[in-house]
């Protein structure tokens, strides 16, 4: 009955394979509360899959004696990733009362039998639940650590706000004017392949997180200009103590060169995070600006990174039901980076120092704000490349890196090596 019942609930509720963030459901099940034949089940999981199977008929009856499902008063209390969630069945009644405090929700359901009662209740959500669950969404976003939408540097948004930051602030002039090759005869204008791979950790309110990365672009340069259209191809894997989320997402930036120091991208992007271990799935789409304007400091060169962005869940529907989050937040990211070159270490190579300030704006989200400070070390050289329209100028670059995150709560840090050619 109480699997039955939460299936109900998860099957609206997340509906498809979603984000990861593990260790945060509780399950707790009296029956005969207050009586002297009071019986009391409590477990732990990392998977809403794994609480769901603990409450078929079955599985209560092997943990609670003298449990039968059509009469004996039980409630349960399910912690569901840090949201507490209570079921309640008085004794020979068919009611069923769903309340989920957090968001002031209370539902009574009275069926002719409790099997029909849990049908009650999966109609009150297909036509009346929509408004529940967004809030039930919101209120993970803003009070927990771990939700795999928004509200935290592991969450589909915040990986969004880095990439459309990190393709729009790019160091490639700053390293093209210390690189060999180069001479006085232009910047590069052949196309580039650029792969990162990406592996963080964090600690999120005393929760660990785990995440591998693989940021894919591809960058057309146009003749005649340093103008250039990036196509990118972000997809990643998250896992919170054993509960596995993937993302992905599609994104497009137009970099345009207003002179030789100083360029504006806009860029436009879509993601997408699933994780059945959390029972959450959603997607958001974005559009950002980013100012990038180099300072040259004799060999050294200082860019200041400067992006707005907004960022929004959006909508979808399964089957019969209708599902919108409703995470809406502008947010404004700033940086420095100081790139130094280091040919007295090797030569074509350059150390870039980086540090960055984030702030989120609109939906109340559990992470508002956070810095983060890192280090690159680097090989970059330009190459002359005989093709069918001329002679194209490439450059082959690899870049090793390493990123601190910190802000109330949370830290973490961050590898990178990426390749581009």
């Amino acid at each position: 009955m109480f699997r039955k019942i939460l299936l109900t609930i998860a099957a609206f509720t997340l509906l498809l394979p979603l984000d990861s963030y593990a260790g945060i459901f509780n399950l707790e099940i009296v029956a005969n509360p207050g009586e002297a034949t009071e019986d009391i089940y409590t477990q732990s999981f990392s998977s809403v899959e794994d609480v769901i199977d603990n409450l078929d008929t079955d599985k209560i009856t092997q943990n609670i004696t003298n449990y039968n499902e059509d009469v004996t008063a039980a409630n349960a209390t399910i912690d569901f990733r840090g949201v507490p969630i209570y079921l309640t069945m008085a004794e020979n009644s068919t009611q069923i009362t769903l309340t989920i405090p957090s968001i002031g929700v209370t539902e009574v359901f009275d069926g002719v039998d409790r099997d029909d009662s849990v049908d009650e209740m999966e109609d009150w959500l297909k036509e009346n639940g929509a408004g529940a669950v967004t809030k039930l969404m919101q209120e993970l976003a803003a009070e927990t650590p771990t939700d795999p939408v928004a509200g935290n540097p592991t969450s589909l948004q915040s990986r969004m706000v880095a990439m459309d930051y990190m393709y729009g602030v790019n160091s490639d002039e700053a390293i093209e004017m210390n690189t060999s090759g180069m001479g006085n005869s232009g910047s590069i204008n052949a196309n580039m392949i650029s792969v990162f791979s990406r592996y963080s950790n964090y600690d999120l309110d005393g929760v660990s997180s785990s995440s591998y990365g693989l940021p894919l672009a591809y960058t057309v340069r146009f003749d005649g200009s340093k103008n250039s259209l990036s196509f990118r191809l972000p997809i990643s894997y998250v896992d919170v103590d054993g509960s596995e989320a993937y993302n992905f997402g599609l994104g497009l930036g137009f970099t345009y060169f207003i002179n030789n120091d100083w360029s504006m991208t806009p860029a436009v992007g879509y993601g997408a995070v699933g994780s059945v271990d959390l029972a959450s799935v959603a997607q958001i789409i974005s559009g950002s600006l980013t100012s990038s304007y180099n300072f040259h400091l004799g060999r050294l060169t200082l860019t200041m990174g400067n992006m707005a962005g907004r960022y929004e869940t959006i909508p979808f529907k399964y089957g019969d039901y209708d599902i919108d989050v409703d995470i809406q937040n502008t947010v404004i990211r700033n940086g420095l980076n100081l790139n130094i070159p280091s040919d007295g270490l090797a030569k074509d190579t350059s150390f870039e120092i980086f540090v960055t300030d984030t702030r989120y704006f609109g939906s109340e989200l559990y992470v508002d704000a956070y810095n983060e400070i890192g280090v690159s070390y680097g090989f970059a050289k330009v190459k002359d490349k005989e093709t069918s329209k001329g002679v194209r100028k490439t450059m082959r670059k690899l870049r090793l890196g390493v990123t601190y995150m910190f802000a109330p709560d949370v830290t973490g840090y961050t590898v990178n090596l990426g390749f581009a050619f």
